[in-house]
């Protein structure tokens, strides 16, 4: 590859972004702060260290269904208040679904009213806000039962399945990337007595997962039971012929619809808690549909003399490890506190038989837990509410030994009541938070991201352009580098600073095919910042090239490159000047354009003294 090729450039990038997250948490990020009311907000990150946000939305005629688009540094990329994906006209909310499918477009998938009776439709939203589906998306039923609660979830083939209740059933349709049913008439899951109700949907790779409340009896007040089930690309189950059970020894809580997390090897780890007593579990169900902890689950706690209520859980797959955290309560319900437990593979409690107490049980409230592994541990996220209308949220980072390493901080500190609290993991680390905040009316979206040393505020540096648009043969990625031969681009970020003294900054290649690479530096945005075909991908870094770093990507360090050196000496940059970063690497394997190598998207940094 010859770096210093002459070049003919139009023009310069577009000037440095603003990062958009707070690092006060006085002055969280406002999604939708418009009249009326904005609920229920969901999160989706995309590979690119943003994410998708939508919620619900009261502000015309009905709840309509809205979505916005973040980057890493918290930067809106469509019009504020996002897109209106669904118009509806309900004066109240149910459950809905958002994912990401494997091109990086947003999924949506809820009740809608619009047209002939109540219905469920999907909706597919590309990286540039462009309703794919129509503005209508692509309606799932046509029925007068009555139809509830759906979920989404995009395959990795790039499918697309939904999942929503039907009277007594759970109804299922898997749709290619043109919404086109695949499944027929779809699968229909029918209750051996009783009702099924949607819990959670996620993907395993090309298959589903599907979890269901299953209320065993036609009242609200019988038992309601946890269970199942795992679906291949063709619609097979593959747990068995019937749902397995996860949880069948008393009931769930009436209107608890508990979600789960998919292990990243084609299982799920699901967290409860149970009514008699109040009880939390975890339980873990491997790819085969194996029970890797004792059948109902291992409880966090044995302490008999307290209850906990709304668990949240999270799988580290690199230790096998699962962690639990809870809201503690006195045996009274009237005093609340946190407390968490650490499970081994086998469901093995390794934080004592009584787990870690964090906060311990008084008198102000600990609602809305939320857990996410991050490193060697686990982020913890809750609210503090000593009396009504007043609550804060918070965070901590709870090391493999159950004690606090980083915390308790504050996320959103100004006293408002906060509800329906959503929590993921970015691509780049960073914990993504996103709630209804009545602080200023009857509910604003706000969100805040939390790195992964607890502070607040954009980590990530640079503007990120030349994404692949227009690749050599089709293999588009509009939110990465072009296509390699993994089925997704390859992503560049810089973290540090972009200061010319501290010498810090750090350039990180990810998603990248197994063999080297090349950090590389240019003055110039090759053709206007779009930049030009060039092997698998586009150059986008241009002018007086300089060759920074070869490094080699491989499964020992997650197919992720790091820059060691400093990028500022080696690159012998000043204070005051604009430079273009890329990542040239081999495409190996199924090199999509035949060529065998490609390129990052470019980043634009301008440096600092």
């Amino acid at each position: 590859m010859n770096l210093k090729l002459a070049s003919t450039f139009l023009a310069l990038a577009a000037p440095l972004a603003s990062a958009q997250w707070s690092s006060d948490p006085t002055v969280n990020l406002p999604i939708s702060d418009a009249a009326a009311d904005q609920v229920q907000p969901m999160i989706a990150p995309t590979s690119d260290g943003g994410c998708y946000i939508s919620w619900l939305d009261s502000i015309a005629n009905g709840f309509d269904v809205r979505l916005q688009r973040l980057d890493a540094a918290g930067n809106e990329l469509w019009p504020h208040e996002g897109v209106l994906v669904i118009d509806r006209n309900f004066s109240s909310t149910q459950s809905y679904g958002l994912d990401v499918d494997a091109a990086g477009n947003a999924l949506l998938a809820a009740r809608d009213d619009s047209g002939s009776g109540v219905q469920i439709t999907a909706s597919m939203v590309s990286p540039t806000g462009t309703l794919l589906w129509g503005t209508g998306g692509v309606t799932l039923t046509n029925t007068s039962a009555f139809v509830s609660s759906p979920k989404i979830a995009g395959t990795a083939d790039g499918n697309v399945v939904v999942a929503w209740g039907q009277d007594p059933v759970v109804k299922l349709q898997r749709l290619d990337a043109s919404g086109v049913a695949m499944w027929g008439t779809g699968i229909t899951m029918t209750p051996p007595v009783g009702f099924y109700f949607v819990g959670d949907l996620h993907d395993a790779g090309s298959d589903t997962i599907l979890s269901m409340v299953h209320q065993t009896g036609a009242m609200f007040w019988s038992p309601k039971h946890l269970v199942a089930q795992k679906f291949d690309a063709a619609g097979m189950p593959l747990w068995g012929s019937a749902p397995m059970s996860v949880f069948d020894s008393g009931s769930l809580q009436i209107g608890n619809y508990p979600p789960f997390k998919h292990d990243g090897a084609g299982g799920a780890v699901f967290a409860w808690y149970g009514t008699s007593p109040l009880q939390c579990y975890a339980q873990h169900v491997l790819s085969n549909g194996v029970e890797a902890f004792p059948h109902n689950g291992v409880s966090g706690s044995t302490n008999g003399a307290q209850v906990r209520v709304d668990p949240s859980a999270d799988y580290d797959a690199a230790t096998g490890s699962t962690y639990l955290f809870w809201t503690e309560q006195s045996s009274g319900q009237s005093q609340c506190g946190l407390s968490g437990q650490k499970f081994d593979s086998a469901g093995v409690r390794q934080w004592s038989a009584q787990g870690t107490t964090l906060i311990p049980v008084s008198s102000p409230e600990i609602r809305q837990v939320k857990t996410q592994v991050s490193g060697a541990g686990a982020f913890v996220f809750w609210t503090h509410i000593p009396s009504f209308g007043n609550n804060t949220l918070h965070g901590a980072h709870v090391n493999a030994s159950g004690a606090y390493d980083n915390g308790p901080f504050e996320v959103s500190s100004v006293p408002s009541v906060k509800s329906r609290l959503a929590a993921s993991s970015a691509s780049d680390g960073q914990m993504l938070l996103a709630w209804s905040d009545q602080r200023v009316d009857g509910g604003d979206i706000l969100a805040q991201n939390v790195n992964p040393d607890g502070s607040l505020g954009s980590s990530s540096l640079g503007l990120p352009y030349c994404f692949g648009v227009g690749c050599p043969c089709g293999n588009d990625d509009s939110i990465a580098g072009c296509l390699n031969d993994t089925g997704s681009g390859a992503a560049l970020s810089a973290a540090g600073s972009a200061s010319v003294a501290a010498g810090d900054l750090v350039l990180t290649a990810t998603q990248l095919t197994p063999g080297p690479g090349l950090f590389f530096q240019g003055d110039n945005a090759v053709n206007s910042g779009v930049g030009n075909l060039f092997g698998d991908g586009l150059r986008c870094a241009g002018g007086s090239v300089v060759r920074l770093e070869v490094l080699f990507a491989n499964s020992s360090n997650g197919f992720t490159t790091q820059s060691t050196i400093s990028i500022a000496s080696a690159g012998g940059v000043s204070a005051g000047e604009t430079k273009r970063y890329q990542y040239w690497y081999r495409d190996s394997g199924g090199s999509p354009c035949g060529v065998g190598f490609n390129l990052t998207n470019g980043l634009e940094l301008i440096w600092q003294p």
